[in-house]
């Protein structure tokens, strides 16, 4: 079986840019750098394997069962044919898959990097409709991956809205927000874990075992926050050990670590934290405690020996998000002008199918309001009410309303109901005699609970609505001056029919029919590639297997140098047989019979 693999280019030199400039977060001069300005993938795997030459031949994952997506391993193929049972059958003969072996680090960042350079050439071609409709439309985008200088930007400016919505701040789009937190601190936490517990391991395997404690590690972070009765939101991302903060070609570089970004609303200090550290390192068995200064026995009696979390007020910064993302590694390059370190760390997390950003559902729904906000105010926009001015039921757990122009709850007092809140708000929903547009209401309504839906109607209501209508009614019959609350205690209804209340007093009539018709919706048509166009297919694109086949494999490849029965010296002193010594030297990186030859001295 053929591996696949292909031999690097030509040295390159490694880019030293390691964070966003405070001054101009997340943009670039020229936005996504020409490709002829770029170094080709092999010139970039030949660095990987000029600089980390002890792990550039490891394969992706050292333990059969893993997830990974199919396209960074190697199928084993075996041919079979079976024989006819009667002179009715036939035989059959064919192939079958017996293994997914997973390919070497080196070989994961040729095929990110191959990928990355045409996904740069790639179109995504969308329609509207079909040939036929009156509002059929074309419209080509450029395809975009997480690894683009794009979609860094993107992650950037959400991060930025977030912490504006908590810290306050100015808009982009020139517009003040007031913060939603009375007293803001920002934390940040690094969970890390050794990519050497017992030899060198794989860089997926050593990424799973890293977010192993993330669940006890989330659960104790609540907790904690709701022991001190503080208000907290967080966002969680992956990141490569670099030369920031620390040796750049030290032992864990190019493996992953973890940065929790902590927004608490009241002063916490290093040692509130110091829990959640402690269970990440109780929690997986490859993070030690020195790494995580939990060597120091109090934190606050000396904080200068503690950097595994630091806290900082948002009036000490002077750029809140810049400082961010320069601690989380946010920068606006092409992958292919990334460090070589970097680009390791992307091909691990690209061929076990990991997720690299996390944030609580607060931080998301802060976002998307400070995103709504901005484009209420932009001219080049066609949104016209601000965030929160038109408000529609929501379907998410434990939220009553949300925005209707970008669904996010954020700053939205979910204490009152719709239709009061529209008249409260004065808005342009107001029907011309001064009531409610409830017909309007309904109709939103119904096009939120269908949103497949080309066209609904709705006219009447559910028995039990129609049940607690009559009762209401009758009560303001014989008591036409009683309050809301007066005619829920005469009625024995509970608050929850507040809204019917309100139809009631407008004068709805139910038993007009209202509903909608929406236009046809952008599809993906096809893709192009270069010059050549692909039709597009109903998967979602990531095909994932379990690696198999990987003890196998490797031991096959020594065969012909080490002996079963014959004891070996490594170079670095250890002593075993054969298939020990096989193993040990996986643990140096060391894939081929070449390699093991020269690594090991027969005893």
């Amino acid at each position: 079986m053929s591996s696949g693999e292909q031999p690097g280019g030509g040295s390159r030199h490694t880019n030293q840019t390691n964070s966003v400039t405070p001054q101009e977060p997340g943009n670039s001069p020229s936005g996504e750098s020409a490709s002829d300005e770029l170094p080709t993938p092999d010139e970039c795997v030949a660095e990987f394997m000029e600089t980390y030459g002890d792990r550039a031949g490891l394969p992706v994952t050292g333990i059969n069962g893993t997830s990974l997506r199919a396209d960074y391993t190697n199928e084993v193929t075996e041919e079979f044919q079976t024989e006819a049972l009667g002179e009715t059958e036939r035989s059959a003969s064919g192939t079958h898959v017996t293994a997914h072996e997973p390919v070497a680090w080196r070989e994961a960042v040729r095929r990110l990097l191959k990928s990355h350079a045409e996904a740069r050439q790639t179109r995504v071609n969308l329609v509207r409709g079909r040939p036929a409709d009156v509002e059929y439309a074309e419209f080509s985008v450029e395809a975009e991956t997480r690894w683009f200088a794009s979609y860094q930007k993107k992650y950037y400016a959400q991060m930025n809205g977030w912490l504006r919505e908590v810290c306050g701040g100015t808009r982009p789009s020139g517009g003040e927000t007031d913060a939603a937190f009375d007293d803001p601190h920002i934390a940040l936490v690094t969970l890390s874990a050794s990519s050497t517990p017992n030899g060198r391991v794989s860089p997926v395997d050593h990424a799973n075992r890293l977010r192993d404690s993330w669940d006890s590690v989330y659960h104790t972070l609540r907790n904690t926050m709701r022991d001190l009765g503080v208000e907290w939101q967080y966002d969680r991302r992956s990141e490569p050990h670099t030369s920031k903060r620390g040796d750049q070609r030290g032992t864990n570089a190019c493996y992953s670590h973890d940065h929790i970004v902590l927004v608490t609303d009241q002063q916490i200090t290093p040692e509130d934290l110091r829990p959640i550290v402690e269970k990440h390192v109780d929690g997986c068995d490859w993070a030690g405690a020195d790494a995580h200064d939990l060597d120091v026995p109090n934190w606050i009696a000396r904080p200068e020996d503690v950097g595994t979390v630091t806290i900082r007020r948002p009036d000490e910064l002077e750029n809140v998000a810049a400082y961010v993302a320069d601690y989380c590694s946010i920068q606006p390059d092409d992958l292919l002008e990334r460090s070589t370190e970097y680009q390791a760390w992307a091909a691990a997390m690209s061929a076990g199918n990991i997720k690299t950003v996390t944030r609580s559902n607060a931080a998301k729904q802060a976002a998307t309001a400070d995103s709504c906000k901005q484009r209420a105010e932009s001219k080049a926009s066609e949104q016209e009410d601000d965030h929160g001015e038109n408000l529609v039921r929501s379907s998410r757990r434990g939220v009553k309303l949300e925005c209707a122009c970008c669904g996010s709850p954020h700053g939205i007092d979910q204490q009152q109901t719709l239709s009061a809140s529209r008249l409260e708000a004065d808005s342009p929903r107001a029907a011309t005699d001064g009531g409610l547009d409830l017909d309007q209401e309904r109709t939103d309504d119904l096009r939120n609970r269908w949103e497949s839906a080309r066209g609904a109607v709705t006219w009447g209501e559910s028995l039990p609505r129609a049940a607690a209508r009559e009762r209401l009614e009758n009560a303001m019959t014989r008591y036409p001056r009683a309050t809301d609350a007066r005619l829920f205690g005469l009625t024995g209804l509970p608050p929850k029919w507040s809204d019917l209340l309100v139809e009631i007093r407008a004068g709805l009539d139910r038993e007009h029919a209202v509903g909608f018709q929406r236009g046809p919706a952008w599809r993906v048509d096809s893709v192009t590639v270069g010059e050549t166009t692909y039709p597009a297919s109903s998967g979602n694109g990531v095909d994932l297997v379990e690696a198999s086949g990987i003890e196998h494999d490797y031991r096959r490849r020594l065969d012909s140098v080490l002996d079963e029965n014959q004891s070996y010296r490594c170079e670095c002193g250890v002593s075993a047989y054969g298939e020990t010594m096989a193993k040990h030297l996986r643990t140096h990186g060391l894939e081929t019979a070449e390699h093991a030859r020269h690594a090991v001295t027969p005893e």
